[in-house]
């Protein structure tokens, strides 16, 4: 390993997620924003709590359950909901615990963010298309994106089938391409769905891949 690539990971303390995760606290809904092996940012609809007090935080990244056991140490109004309507918008900072569960899912997480973004860079410097660094395991590997009682559930696969709510894609897709393909499967009616899951087969079947550069942490 590269001494500067040693140092810029060290230095790497918190990423920002491009597709925010969804996650649950006391059975409350919330959105990873931010990660870092010392704390988490969530975005979040209902209160969560008084600061100071002890909490749990589960998601699911790469077909793993992360679960964190956490403190909330602020929480602040980011939007007032006015209209009838709308929600009120809660940013919260969630402190980790040192000794609590998952920080080695978690750390696992923080690193590949890491290393996608090293490659990324390293890729940009040379010139390299975004096609190349990605078309051989983009015919190997897919991940599953199945809608599991509103929740959003991505299960890495060598299976190319379409689950009966939600999509398959190849791997290297980018988060932001894969957050776009959610919201137009959420929002859409049951044709829209279903073209969404004959454009994500025919994808599978074709020999070109998306670009996958523009990866920041």
């Amino acid at each position: 390993m590269l001494k500067n690539e040693s140092t810029e990971r060290r230095r790497v303390q918190r990423i920002h997620l491009l597709e925010p995760l969804g996650g649950k606290i006391r059975g409350k809904k919330v959105h990873v924003l931010d990660i870092s092996l010392r704390g988490v940012r969530v975005g979040h609809s209902e209160v969560l709590g008084p600061v100071g007090e002890e909490c749990e935080l589960s998601f699911e990244w790469e077909g793993q359950t992360l679960v964190l056991d956490c403190r909330i140490r602020r929480s602040t109004v980011q939007r007032i909901g006015k209209a009838a309507y709308a929600r009120t918008l809660y940013h919260s900072g969630l402190e980790l615990r040192p000794s609590g569960r998952s920080l080695q899912g978690l750390r696992g997480m923080i690193e590949e963010h890491v290393e996608r973004a090293l490659d990324e860079q390293k890729a940009n410097a040379r010139g390299v298309p975004p096609q190349e660094s990605s078309r051989e395991s983009a015919t190997n590997e897919f991940v599953r994106h199945e809608l599991v009682n509103q929740m959003w559930r991505s299960v890495r696969t060598t299976d190319r089938e379409q689950p009966p709510n939600g999509f398959t894609i190849a791997a290297n897709h980018s988060r932001l391409e894969v957050q776009m393909l959610k919201k137009a499967y959420l929002s859409g009616d049951e044709s829209a769905r279903e073209a969404i899951q004959k454009i994500a087969k025919l994808s599978l079947d074709s020999s070109d891949t998306f670009p996958t550069r523009k990866y920041e942490p």
